[in-house]
């Protein structure tokens, strides 16, 4: 057998020789029912930093935010698999000693129409927001930061388990079975998850309009189809958690509404927000309420976007604060494009933080 990195460039150079197509450049037809695709995900990035220079100037960093290898399909009618790699930042402060690791990894099975049964290793669904694609986000990046799920769980919000995902009639649904936090004893001596129970996450929601029937969710689309859904999630394992007050639940809830509306003229109006409760321990810092927002209007190719940011602890001086007006140019859609932004934070006591500045521009090749 070939050593990994030969079967990697020959596979890359396989998928160079095939047909141009947006999104669609390394897919095989194998049967009439098995197709193989083969994709690339490049989003180099640059980013000014107030203060980021070691003399206390502006520092500056290039860096790959992704590097994403995805292989996907079906093997059967009914039977399909999804499996992704990541490099994430590399290069990101001079390191280039980053993991290449999986990040996706499962199968799905559409056991009636539009039901499915997932079983490998996939996102937590607890919103609508960490359940979009990295591919095919409204703004430069993820509101990562209202995104909490119990400390030392899965990697990159997935987990192992089993999910039932579909729809009845306009409600799309997703309830996972995952592995969560294992049962064991940490260095302290405490016993976290005694009983070794497996954790639960589902999320709802209604669409009013056109169903959102994607795999991983769009933050803007490119069509004349409106879409407006409201969602509801959960995300529960006992005893998760310990804090120097002892052992807690981890109660994790989410809401979130999506607007993208079509307008004549090439035109949209994007709207998406979220509310998130974490309830991990009174003394983790982790818990508290936050909330993000997104509005955009894209005309043509250009589109001027907002996001805010905000969480307040239940730990004191642990709060947040961001704001991040940007700019994308929408070359190719989703296939190629850049997107700018210049985020304005306040982390810790509000009230007294600096305030950090960071403005970065990416571009996205998905091919």
């Amino acid at each position: 057998m070939r050593p990994a990195p030969i079967r990697l460039l020959s596979l890359l150079a396989l998928v160079a020789l095939l047909p141009a197509g947006p999104a669609l450049a390394g897919k095989i037809q194998i049967t009439d029912e098995a197709v193989l695709n083969v994709n690339l995900l490049l989003q180099p990035q640059v980013q000014l930093i107030k203060d980021g220079a070691p003399v206390g100037d502006v520092g500056t960093d290039l860096f790959l935010r992704r590097a994403r290898i995805l292989v996907f399909g079906s093997v059967t009618k009914h039977l399909s698999f999804f499996v992704e790699t990541d490099q994430p930042n590399f290069g990101k402060d001079g390191n280039f000693d980053v993991a290449f690791y999986l990040q996706d990894a499962f199968l799905y099975y559409e056991v009636a129409d539009k039901i499915f049964v997932d079983a490998g290793f996939l996102i937590a669904p607890l919103s609508r927001h960490n359940l979009q694609g990295a591919i095919a986000l409204n703004t430069v990046d993820y509101h990562a930061n209202l995104i909490r799920f119990t400390p030392g769980v899965g990697k990159v919000w997935r987990d192992t388990g089993v999910q039932l995902r579909g729809f009845a009639g306009p409600v799309g649904f997703r309830a996972a079975i995952l592995n969560g936090v294992e049962g064991k004893k940490t260095t302290d001596g405490v016993t976290v998850n005694p009983d070794d129970l497996p954790r639960g996450v589902a999320s709802v929601r209604w669409n009013f309009l056109t169903r959102e029937e994607d795999l991983f969710f769009q933050g803007i689309y490119f069509d004349d189809k409106p879409r407006l859904s409201v969602g509801l999630g959960a995300d529960y394992q006992p005893s998760a958690v310990a804090t120097a007050s002892g052992v807690h639940d981890s109660a994790n809830f989410a809401t979130d509404v999506f607007l993208d509306l079509p307008l004549a003229g090439d035109q949209a109006v994007v709207f998406n927000t979220g509310v998130y409760t974490y309830r991990q321990g009174m003394d983790a810092p982790q818990s508290g309420t936050g909330f993000f927002s997104e509005v955009g209007y894209r005309f043509g190719q250009l589109e001027p976007v907002v996001s805010a940011e905000y969480f307040n602890s239940r730990v004191n001086n642990q709060d947040l604060l961001v704001l991040r007006p940007g700019f994308n140019i929408w070359f190719q859609k989703h296939t190629f494009n850049l997107k700018t932004e210049v985020a304005v934070s306040k982390l810790g006591d509000i009230s007294e933080a600096d305030t950090g500045i960071t403005g970065t521009a990416q571009l996205q090749l998905f091919y």
